[in-house]
């Protein structure tokens, strides 16, 4: 399993609208095989910094949706609600636990 965490920071006045988005994106990730689960944080006292937590069953499964037309309508649409663009990670389970 891997986790992906991607980091955004909205445009004052533009949260509304990145949350339906959000919503959106949320759904269409859920019908990609190997999606498990996402969730999405706000910064305390800072609530135009998010991060998207997502868990997937492979990076094979992550890379399907990353590629996806519909990851990148949902960025196109985005991107002038950002001051930025994303912050993308991706995080495994270390060997060094085993």
């Amino acid at each position: 399993m891997i986790r992906v965490i991607i980091e955004r920071h909205i445009k004052d006045g533009c949260l509304t609208d990145y949350l339906d988005m959000i919503r959106r994106a949320r759904k269409q990730a859920t019908a990609i095989d190997g999606f498990i689960a996402g969730e999405l944080l706000q910064v305390k006292d800072l609530p135009t910094c998010a991060f998207i937590i997502s868990s997937w069953e492979n990076y094979e499964a992550w890379q399907v949706w990353c590629d996806s037309a519909d990851r990148k309508a949902v960025l196109q649409d985005m991107r002038p609600l950002l001051t930025q663009d994303e912050k993308v990670t991706v995080l495994e389970s270390s060997q060094l636990m085993s």
